[in-house]
């Protein structure tokens, strides 16, 4: 009988405590910016702010925890330790199906960004063939896709021009520069400095990005508009149809191949008054003039 009582007493201790430990679920805020934000003690203090308000507006303690390497930040990806993730988007493609996008993060309105080859020699892209290149790393094979495929458009191919030399961060990948570690560096524009030369400037493509990597992705998606402004971020913009698809795609396969240029010949205009209707022709006939002269050397008979 002591026994039967002390069992019912557990079990009401153990439902009176289940809402509470479900109420008091944690997600974890992971942060992987080793592009967009290059100071280490910014990308803490931003995933810090996020977790925040990410806590507010789902109605659960969010934790943050940044990364500073894409080993570490994949490993905790596939062991099941992250939620939710702002990342660069050329990481979230490396991704894969692991990361579903939610929201781009924009810098003062924009959520585009260029990149730019720099170095401290003078010259061209093209007389850097066979030089190191400082290089954010990834995944690592996906890595020159991104140079080639995106930064380039297709226009040359990363891994036979350069020798890539990978690096943890822009700040590593600038270091290197000036140490002589590298001929040249691929970073986002806004962190060129004053003093390096600018060889090449690509297109605009996304910058940071905010992706679900566990639970409802819905969820995140319709509480965006409680998250304000934090630091340097301005806004969280909502992925529209493809947008990320269309870079992900372009990311891992390269742009389509482009078509040759056909140019259009000029019309052939006739002057028809030149033109005269076959009714209006008169049959014109060979002279026989010629073949009825007398030749002298016949006899006069």
């Amino acid at each position: 009988m002591k026994t039967s009582r002390l069992l019912l007493i557990c079990l009401a201790m153990v439902c009176a405590w289940a809402p509470a430990a479900w109420a008091q679920k944690k997600s974890t805020l992971g942060v992987f910016l080793p592009t967009t934000l290059t100071d280490g003690q910014e990308r803490f203090e931003f995933a810090e702010k996020l977790a925040g308000q990410l806590g507010t507006a789902l109605g659960q303690p969010v934790a943050a925890k940044s990364f500073g390497r894409y080993e570490d930040f994949s490993k905790a990806i596939s062991d099941g330790l992250v939620d939710f993730a702002v990342v660069d988007a050329w990481a979230a493609v490396q991704l894969g199906a692991k990361a579903t996008p939610v929201a781009f993060a924009a810098l003062s309105g924009d959520t585009n960004q260029r990149w730019a080859i720099v170095s401290n020699a003078k010259g061209s892209v093209k007389d850097l063939a066979g030089k190191r290149l400082a290089l954010t790393k990834g995944s690592g094979p996906s890595d020159p896709k991104f140079v080639s495929h995106v930064v380039f458009a297709g226009d040359l191919d990363a891994q036979r021009h350069f020798k890539i030399v990978s690096v943890p961060n822009v700040e590593s990948a600038l270091k290197a520069l000036e140490a002589k570690g590298a001929e040249a560096a691929l970073v986002p524009v806004s962190h060129v400095p004053k003093d390096m030369k600018v060889l090449f400037r690509s297109a605009k493509v996304p910058g940071a990005v905010l992706v679900s990597l566990r639970g409802n992705p819905e969820s995140l998606e319709n509480n965006l508009s409680q998250l304000s402004s934090v630091a340097p971020f301005s806004a969280f913009v909502k992925v529209q149809g493809r947008e990320f698809e269309d870079f992900r795609k372009l990311a891992q396969q390269g742009p389509p191949r482009r078509q040759p240029v056909i140019i259009d010949s000029p019309v052939l205009r006739v002057d028809t008054d030149a033109l005269v209707q076959s009714e209006q022709l008169n049959p014109v006939l060979p002279s026989f003039t010629s073949a009825m002269e007398v030749s002298g050397e016949q006899p006069d008979d």
